[in-house]
């Protein structure tokens, strides 16, 4: 059944599937059709349906070496262990570029080696290494750098005129434009000769791999033996990496949804401080998910280095003084406040500007008085609401740091380093779908028209098309249908949401909560009811014609998630559209 235009101007159409395999599915492992439909959609193949629903990460950990570059990093890192050199660790300042300077900082304290943590300022010295993090290195002495997160395209500042005689190691996933040769070596599943199936791990997932290597060259020198230490327990270490996954919006799939499942089970245990801290501090009073650690516990941490001060995210995730933890938490907690309500202004901004543009294959809005730590989340926000690759830039007088947000079918990220390449941009690189970028001022509407010539995408075929996953009934949602969509955890890119048609629903009772969401109850003509949320839907479309509709019949799009807030067992709808 297919809603022809929904409140939100959306198509809204079933998944085709095939039902055979389906059926295949249900009888081979004994699950029920609906799981079974839904494990089809979303192409998992027969053979791998036991690890989906139970991924076991020792049987899927790839030997760390199949990584180009891994085994000559391990062994010169461990030549600096052995030495016990002090090493310098330059990352990024995003949660993925946070945790994975944690791991690396827990790893070497645990064994007593000195580092150099340096995170570059967001708003003052913007993306990746500088001369001035190389030159605080130079003054200490420091003859091994690692970099995590970033580095890669970081050519004008890792070059052998600049680093002399330090050995730099890069550890990241960003699009490879080139293999610098002034590198003692790069890790990459994303560089520009690697060949293999690990391009959708975050930073964080590649550094741990070297982190797996590394102990192993520890053990197999008897490093741990000859000083009387004990082994790394790198279990430990996988909330930090499933919370870098999560928040990098890498694909959950393969490797990356074993490493967030296993890393969620040592979150519940509470085993990092920092974490737990900041899960207190949200008020999240049951057993966190992956939603949780995207949308609550990642801005708080990327707050630090929107607006604040970028290392304090990565420091509370390895910090064991509780004082200090508390003290970042609450820091962290303000400043993400103060982040939304500077993100809120410029959106509405942004959004006057995007409203202009509708006929544009790439909306590109930009002013002067715009805080450059939140424009990549109003990109995403744009995004959400046009369907179209979006690039918000926040200008000086002369030049604008942008960041773009892109459909999951448009490369935007080749076509910004294509872009930087023709001498369009000063600076640009990331991935498919998420980049940043510089350019001066006086080039925007080159740019722009660079885009819409390169971008072979008929928007107005299927822009407005989304798919949902089956049809319900209020009467089939229940605890065994919670449990198996559980089941399917972690969600996020690569492994949706499932999203469910219920039609010829009531609206009984419906209210605005804290002046942005929605609640209602909504019934059938059989007598059954249930709770239903609109979040951030308070003066929009979507809103409007819920509240406009109250008495009517209407069609529901939603997710299904229990109700942690009321009742643990009840079901409720978070309604993603709606149309009469």
């Amino acid at each position: 059944m297919t809603i022809d235009l929904s409140f939100k101007k959306i198509v809204w159409k079933p998944f085709n599937f095939d039902k055979r395999q389906s059926l295949l599915v249900s009888q081979r492992y004994g699950l029920n059709v609906l799981l079974s439909k839904l494990l089809v959609i979303r192409n998992i193949q027969l053979e791998e349906i036991d690890f989906f629903l139970n991924p076991e990460l020792n049987k899927i950990l790839p030997d760390p070496f199949v990584l180009k570059d891994m085994e000559k990093s391990v062994k010169r890192i461990f030549l600096s262990i052995k030495n016990k050199e002090k090493i310098g660790i330059i990352s990024d300042y995003d949660v993925d570029g946070s945790s994975s300077a944690a791991i690396i900082v827990k790893f070497l304290k645990l064994i007593n080696i000195e580092y150099f943590l340096e995170i570059p300022d967001r708003i003052n010295e913007g993306y990746g290494p500088n001369n001035r993090i190389l030159d605080k290195f130079k003054k200490n002495n420091i003859k091994l750098i690692l970099s995590l997160d970033c580095g890669t395209n970081s050519n004008d500042i890792f070059n052998k005129n600049n680093i002399n005689n330090i050995d730099v190691i890069i550890f990241d996933h960003h699009i490879s434009e080139s293999n610098n040769q002034d590198l003692y070596a790069l890790v990459n599943p994303n560089r520009s000769d690697e060949k293999n199936n690990l391009k959708n791990l975050a930073a964080v997932g590649v550094t741990f791999l070297m982190l797996v290597a590394l102990r192993r060259e520890l053990r197999n020198n008897d490093y741990y033996k000859n000083n009387n230490l004990n082994e790394h327990n790198l279990t430990s270490y996988l909330d930090l990496v499933a919370l870098g996954t999560v928040c990098d919006v890498v694909n959950l799939t393969h490797l990356n949804r074993a490493y967030v499942q296993k890393g969620m089970q040592i979150i519940y245990k509470r085993n990092n401080k920092g974490i737990s801290s900041l899960i207190d501090i949200s008020n999240i009073r049951r057993a966190p998910n992956a939603f949780d650690l995207a949308f609550i516990i990642g801005p708080k941490l990327n707050a630090a280095g929107r607006i604040g001060e970028s290392n304090l995210s990565s420091k509370i995730l390895f910090s064991n003084d509780y004082k200090e933890i508390e003290s970042i938490s609450r820091k962290l907690h303000l400043l993400n406040e103060k982040r939304k309500l500077i993100e809120e202004n410029i959106l509405n901004e942004a959004k006057e500007q995007a409203y202009k543009q509708n006929k544009n294959k790439v909306i590109i809005v930009s002013s002067k008085n715009w805080h450059p730590g939140v424009i990549g989340i109003v990109a995403s926000r744009i995004l959400d609401q046009f369907n179209k690759p979006v690039i918000v830039i926040s200008k000086n007088n002369s030049e604008g740091t942008g960041s773009a947000r892109s459909l999951y079918n448009i490369d935007l990220g080749s076509l910004i380093i294509l872009a930087k390449e023709k001498g369009i941009l000063l600076k640009g690189g990331g991935h498919k779908y998420a980049a940043g970028l510089k350019i001066k001022n006086s080039k925007i509407i080159e740019f722009s028209d660079f885009l819409e010539k390169n971008i072979n995408y008929d928007f107005s075929i299927d822009n407005h098309i989304n798919f949902y996953d089956s049809i319900i009934s209020i009467e089939e949602i229940n605890q065994n249908l919670l449990d198996d969509l559980e089941s399917l955890e972690p969600f996020g890119k690569g492994n949706d949401e499932p999203k469910f048609f219920i039609k010829n629903l009531k609206i009984d009772f419906i209210k605005v909560i804290k002046d942005k969401h929605i609640s209602m109850k909504l019934s059938n003509n059989l007598g059954s009811s249930i709770q239903a949320i609109s979040f951030n839907s308070v003066e929009t479309i979507l809103g409007d014609n819920l509240i406009n509709s109250k008495n009517e019949l209407i069609n529901v799009i939603a997710t299904i998630k229990r109700d942690n807030f009321t009742n643990k067992n009840r079901a409720q709808l978070i309604i993603n559209d709606a149309s009469l």
